[in-house]
């Protein structure tokens, strides 16, 4: 389990403040904890009746829970972090499997937790207004009660988690695997190849012409496993399917906003609000299509830097506005935090010198980015894949701003640490538009204005239109799944129809990305479908608090940290009152949307003046 040695110029992380190995004494003392964890909480379960009160019975169940998952989430972020970094590490694999092969104790526990619950919702509400231990786990109570309308009887339950390992999860792994060594030919001459990874990251390229090829290769490369992909989706979702029925959720959106905290309302308003601000973001690549002085954006177009003029530096030498090399990211990044909260800035700063980040793509690496929490250790870490674009400074300060989240949260109950993804990605959207904010507002001309306006646009064009995309993608999958089996070309055609619909005219027709069904790992996770549209709460709801900043700079960050605190006890809906907005209001997010427009409006304006036409 030797980590790859890479000649770079940016971190690998360091584990070994967690374990130093799968062969580390703590980390087989750890495991052999988890199990005695597991057997304890079972017996407490099925023994209902050997502890007191029902009110007793749940606290000492709540407790072995607390600590039977973190333990367990300690463990398998370990191996999680080391195996996607590593994706053909045999060992790793074994343990991951393993854990989960485990964690399936866990699971029968909690399904008989849930069988034996007998409180009333009224007997919730008025453990609310006690002082006690429950009273910190309304929410927590209050969910167990719904999915217990949901639970399949034990017996099949048990059968259910068991063959999801084998079944459902296999063809999640199958989908990471694949797209963390799939490579093809770049050079025949020198021989040279590149990942999808790699390919992906030359979206960014200067030269149209290395992006078109990248772009071409990929769709190459991702039509050559586009049958064991169509199969691997087709497992998931059809499991989905499946589970859902059986579970009788009146519909996978129904469960996809029980598990976001929001309710169907809110969802309707925001995907609404989304579609009446489309013609703006269409204006803005409209105008991008001017500035690169093509008539129309290629898909391959999207992340295309502008062609700007260089920054001098301090010393008077040119510098490419467009590269931000990992040291100049880590320090503007913790400029940035720090000034929003001074301990948010220090945290930075010791994620960055305690090596918890790793940047550098290589093969065997996943692509993409994520925050993993370690509950025992109290720390966190952040895998990306860094290519020094201003794009890439934007994604590390999404991660820390989970991993400030993950801070926040660190002496909380384990339970609380299960926030949804609504208030994840507004904690990490969060971070971004600081960071742009204070790009946008130090920079020293209008090249540069335009060009952080432009990073900006282009991250929250992927959030809001190429998010419906996908959430029009899964919604007409999900519909077709039901009737039977759907073909790579469906998939394929299924998405390209997505994307006509959320990009529109500002798009060439022949260019659509039809393999981003391939692309994104977020469709092939079983147990969590409609991953996408929380980005979209994520942005607008990440605008409307760093509005209420600008309007009170000395009191909002202790505010925010408490909405960060409260995100594993309260609702989306509750933590947005909590704020000051109704988020079921469409006027809410067109709100937030007018920040977004202002910004595409003041893009439009500097493109027309005399300095930055071509």
């Amino acid at each position: 389990m030797d980590r790859i040695k890479i000649e770079h110029d940016m971190p690998l992380w360091n584990l070994f403040s967690i374990y130093k190995g799968l062969d580390d004494t703590s980390y087989a003392e750890d495991k052999e904890k988890m199990l005695i964890e597991f057997q304890q909480l079972f017996d407490i379960v099925k023994n209902t009746k050997s502890i007191g009160t029902d009110e007793q019975w749940i606290e000492s169940v709540i407790k072995k829970i607390e600590y039977a998952e973190a333990i367990f989430k300690n463990l398998y972020s370990y191996c999680y972090a080391n195996y996607s970094t590593q994706t053909a590490d045999a060992d790793i694999v074994r343990e991951l499997t393993n854990l989960e092969k485990e964690k399936l104790k866990l699971c029968k526990a909690k399904t008989i937790f849930r069988k034996k619950f007998s409180l009333s919702q009224s007997q919730i509400d008025n453990i609310a207004k006690k002082d006690s231990f429950l009273s910190n786990y309304t929410l927590f109570l209050s969910e167990i009660l719904v999915l217990k309308k949901h639970q399949l009887p034990q017996d099949i339950e048990a059968i259910v988690e068991e063959l999801l390992q084998p079944g459902a999860n296999s063809w999640s792994r199958l989908q990471e695997a694949i797209s963390s060594d799939l490579n093809v030919k770049w050079d025949k001459k020198k021989g040279e190849k590149k990942t999808v990874t790699q390919l992906r990251a030359l979206a960014f390229s200067k030269s149209r012409k290395v992006r078109k090829k990248a772009f071409k290769k990929e769709i190459a490369a991702w039509k050559s496993v586009e049958i064991p992909l169509a199969y691997a989706l087709n497992g998931v979702k059809g499991t989905g399917i499946i589970l859902n029925k059986r579970r009788k959720w009146n519909s996978v959106i129904g469960k996809s906003v029980f598990q976001s905290r929001v309710t169907e309302n809110t969802l309707i308003a925001l995907i609404s609000a989304i579609e009446k601000s489309l013609p703006s973001f269409h204006k803005y690549l409209n105008t991008k299509a001017s500035l690169l002085g093509v008539k129309k954006l290629a898909f391959y177009d999207l992340f295309a830097p502008l062609p700007l003029k260089e920054k001098k530096t301090k010393t008077g030498n040119a510098k490419d506005i467009s590269s931000w090399p990992f040291r100049e990211a880590t320090n503007f990044i913790t400029e940035t935090f720090g000034n929003f909260h001074p301990e948010m800035g220090v945290f930075a700063e010791e994620a960055f010198n305690k090596n918890w980040i790793d940047a550098t793509p290589h093969k065997g690496k996943v692509g993409g980015a994520y925050c993993i929490n370690f509950p025992l250790a109290k720390e966190s870490r952040i895998l990306c894949n860094y290519n020094n674009s201003f794009s890439s400074v934007s994604t590390l300060a999404h991660e820390l701003g989970h991993a400030w989240h993950n801070e926040i949260l660190k002496n909380e109950s384990t339970i609380h640490h299960n926030y949804p993804m609504t208030l994840a990605e507004t904690a990490s959207i969060f971070s971004e538009i600081m960071v742009f904010d204070k790009a946008i507002k130090e920079a020293p001309s209008n090249a540069e204005k335009l060009f952080v306006m432009e990073i900006f646009l282009q991250e929250t064009t992927q959030i809001i239109v190429d998010i419906l995309s996908r959430f029009y993608f899964e919604k007409e999958v999900f519909a077709r799944r039901e009737k039977g089996d759907i073909s790579p070309l469906e998939f394929s055609t299924i998405m390209q129809d997505a994307q006509k619909r959320s990009y529109g005219k500002a798009i060439r027709k022949k260019t659509y990305h039809q393999y981003m069904w391939a692309v994104k790992g977020h469709y092939y996770i079983p147990s969590l479908s409609f991953y996408n549209y929380p980005y979209a709460f994520g942005q607008l709801f990440g605008i409307a608090l760093y509005k209420k900043y600008l309007s009170d700079k000395k009191n909002f960050p202790e505010q925010y940290n408490n909405i960060l605190k409260e995100s594993g006890r309260k609702t989306s809906m509750e933590i947005a009152k909590q704020a000051g907005f109704d988020i079921e209001n469409e006027l809410f997010w067109l709100n937030s949307m007018d920040y977004i427009k202002k910004i595409i409006d003041d893009f439009s304006k500097i493109v027309l003046t005399e300095e930055n036409k071509k």
